[in-house]
């Protein structure tokens, strides 16, 4: 029975307190904490990055985070560390919520202050546009190169370098690949004008790719005649029954008065890349809401053209109905890059990963997590163009720890999140980035708050001699204090522990009287009971250096409680010993 009670005691302690021990970030010099809420209004919600509010300017100003915002961690109820972004400005934070249940809340903390670097994971969150960087020649590929992404991937390109290689993510597909120019002109010639494209009267042309396209602009011959006000607007959408339907695919808009009084080709990019499939038919719809019959636009069509993948329709009700003739079609092209895909690693799970694809010596290689995932002969060389790097754009990455560049064996860029509105190259190629910053949640049932930021070590503060800035008077400032009688419970290590703490300090209950008569009283408690069962003292004394030390191991009980146990255990045993002579 004795070595039962130990045997067992020591597997839950270790079941218990295991998984919980190895953690990324360090905390313990910590100042300052911080408690965050989320709140799930609907259904349980997963993945989402949502912000809030907190005024980072005036955090640093008053030294309660440094300036290169190393004593930063963020972690959620259980002590894990979660993703998190301060905000630039006046922009607010950004934090990862992996999973909330329905109608419920979730407490986090956010530790700051100290002069030790906690190891929190800052991350940089990107909104629509993602990060860009600018072309230049010592980033062009060639035939011998290495990207590598960390963070979290979703569906889309991850990374793209329009018309010249992309890096691509479907459920759990990695593709990475080159692409070359392909334009669709349904007709390019000026047989015959038209000048109803103003206010309600709409016009469309549908058309369909022979390829996959991730297309970008536009070529439209037209002029403007008068001085129409607002904007030309110009969007793709998916059509059914031939006319276009839905909500648009993809958006732009331009001033209508910068277009020319000439009749002339203009080009007119879109909001941001759309990859349309082969063999479907779309619609790219052109309006200006705000001319009129003598302040419009005049463009080109032909009535007996033979495009065969699409006609020319009008609206004269702002696309409630739409008619059209098959033999019609107006003078515009549609532009974008064919995307050849070189090399696929499947199975790849939806989660944070490292991304690394390489090309040297004919191959190209993906490497998921330092694991090779998929290879595949390609004996040329990446096109050079002109066009800027994008990455993490349009949902495909929700955070990014970093993005590397290598070329020819030579580091030519390297981004990570920085407090700026401008990235510096950390590679020292002034390769620099402009992001984007993600300041509205991914879900709008949930929303995210600080309760509460108080001191939660021992700190002092004075005020300097311009009676603004704080100093942080640290340990080495202050006197003798006895040591192993002061302690801070961390009740968070704990399932559910945080919960209970924030409740009893609702209530204005001081927590660790619940916590401190646990470790004690469940010591004694479990004392007793294993005594009654063995009539043993050793057996009893074990059990209770068991629980003492799962308490020391968790929430922060001194370790020193461990002494007496040990002298009983030891004078037991010592008894044992003489008894048996």
């Amino acid at each position: 029975m004795k070595k039962l009670i130990i045997s067992v005691g020591m597997l839950i302690l270790a079941t218990i307190i295991g998984p919980g021990t190895i953690l990324a970030s360090t905390i313990t010099d910590a100042i300052y904490q911080a408690n965050i809420r989320a709140t799930n209004a609907s259904y349980t919600a997963t993945h989402v990055a949502a912000p809030f509010t907190w005024a980072t300017d005036s955090l640093l100003d008053g030294y309660y985070i440094d300036s290169e915002f190393n004593n930063l961690a963020m972690r959620d109820s259980i002590g894990n560390d979660i993703p998190f972004m301060p905000g630039q400005g006046s922009d607010p934070w950004i934090m990862w919520i992996d999973q909330i249940a329905q109608n419920s809340a979730i407490n986090y903390n956010l530790y700051t202050g100290g002069e030790t670097a906690m190891g929190g994971k800052l991350a940089y969150f990107p909104d629509t546009a993602g990060m860009s960087v600018v072309d230049s020649a010592s980033l062009e590929l060639g035939n011998d190169f290495e990207i590598e992404l960390s963070g979290r991937f979703n569906d889309g390109y991850n990374l793209s370098k329009f018309g010249a290689f992309w890096i691509y993510t479907s459920g759990t597909d990695v593709s990475a690949g080159n692409s070359s120019s392909y334009t669709e002109t349904p007709y390019n010639g000026t047989t015959a004008s038209a000048t109803s494209l103003y206010g309600a009267n709409w016009i469309a042309q549908t058309f369909q790719f022979s390829n996959d396209v991730a297309v970008n602009q536009f070529t439209f011959r037209t002029q403007r005649v008068g001085n129409p006000t607002g904007n030309f607007n110009y969007a793709i959408y998916a059509t059914s029954g031939d006319v276009p339907t839905g909500s648009a695919l993809v958006s732009g808009s331009v001033v209508a008065s910068t277009i020319s009084t000439s009749a002339v080709n203009h080009t007119f990019d879109f909001s941001n890349i759309i990859n349309l499939t082969a063999g479907t038919r779309y619609a790219i719809v052109l309006s200006l809401p705000n001319g009129d019959s003598s302040n419009k636009l005049t463009y080109w069509y032909n009535p007996t053209n033979p495009y065969a993948n699409g006609r020319y329709y009008t609206t004269n009700n702002s696309g409630s109905s739409w008619s059209g003739t098959a033999t019609t079609d107006i003078n515009i092209s549609i532009t974008g890059n064919a995307n050849n895909t070189i090399v696929t690693a499947a199975d790849i799970s939806s989660s944070e990963h490292v991304y690394k694809i390489s090309l040297s010596a004919g191959t190209m290689n993906i490497y998921i997590d330092g694991l090779l995932e998929g290879s595949a002969a390609f004996a040329v060389s990446i096109t050079d163009n002109a066009n800027n790097l994008v990455i993490g754009a349009n949902g495909s990455m929700p955070y990014l720890y970093y993005a590397k560049i290598t070329v020819g064996g030579v580091l030519k860029g390297s981004w990570e999140w920085q407090y700026a509105a401008t990235f510096t190259d950390l590679s020292g190629n002034s390769n620099d980035a402009t992001p984007s910053f993600r300041i509205t949640t991914t879900d709008a049932d949930v929303s995210v708050a600080v309760i509460n930021y108080a001191a939660c070590n021992q700190s002092a503060f004075i005020v300097g001699d311009d009676e603004d800035a704080v100093e942080i008077v640290t340990d080495d400032d202050l006197g003798t204090m006895p040591t192993g009688w002061y302690v801070n419970l961390h009740p968070e290590n704990l399932p559910g522990g945080q919960q209970i703490t924030d409740f009893l300090e609702e209530m204005n209950f001081p927590s660790a009287f619940l916590w401190l008569s646990l470790a004690f009283g469940g010591g004694a408690i479990i004392t007793i009971l294993s005594f009654g069962l063995t009539r043993k003292l050793l057996p009893c004394a074990v059990a209770g250096l068991i629980w003492q030390v799962f308490w020391c191991a968790t929430i922060g009980v001194p370790w020193w409680v461990l002494v007496p146990v040990a002298v009983v255990i030891i004078g037991e045993m010592t008894n044992r010993k003489l008894a048996s002579y």
